[in-house]
């Protein structure tokens, strides 16, 4: 008996091997590609780099309470979509509030080893539709003066409003934090 893994079809997803729909048949959702996005919030400056994606606040950056109702969405607003593997370590280099010199590195490809979509608390399997797409997540690296946090949004496709009387509410796209640390 051989001691191999099944490395799968995909390049971006190399331990899933059963077939990849896009849609609610692939549950538990796992994720082939992956899009990305990041922020920085209530820091003097802040530089944070994944693989060709770099985005570097050379002056303070507000509080997030200065965003009033925009955030969290503007969290999501992705930088660079349909990433097939993860592109190395994110690298954060930033001064906090306080004027600390902080460094972080997080490796995405191990905190996403098993590649599976992290699902709102809200979202339950037979609320999703049949046969309808399901986005790729987007990877958001937020920091907030002391602290990295990540979070995944995923748009998925709801058979019922999600605000009652709001027919553009069919899907949840809600944040899921899967990391943080204050440093």
């Amino acid at each position: 008996m051989s001691n191999e893994r099944n490395f799968g079809p995909y390049p971006g997803a190399p331990n899933i091997d059963r077939r990849y729909t896009g849609t609610v048949a692939d549950w538990p959702l796992f994720f082939i590609k992956h899009h990305y996005a990041s922020d920085c919030f209530d820091t003097q400056c802040c530089r944070i780099a994944y693989g060709r994606n770099v985005s570097e606040d050379a002056a303070p950056q507000p509080p997030i309470a200065s965003f009033g109702k925009a955030y969290p969405s503007i969290l999501t607003n992705a930088v660079s979509i349909g990433i097939q593997n993860f592109a190395g370590p994110v690298v954060i280099d930033w001064k906090s509030k306080d004027g600390s010199v902080l460094h972080a590195e997080i490796d995405l490809d191990k905190l996403f080893k098993d590649r599976l979509v992290p699902i709102p608390p809200a979202v339950k399997r037979e609320d999703i539709p049949e046969r309808i797409s399901i986005s790729e997540p987007t990877i958001v690296v937020e920091v907030v003066d002391r602290t990295v946090n990540v979070y995944t949004s995923t748009d998925i496709p709801m058979k019922e409003e999600q605000i009652p009387g709001n027919r553009f509410s069919l899907h949840n796209n809600d944040l899921v934090r899967v990391f943080t640390r204050t440093y």
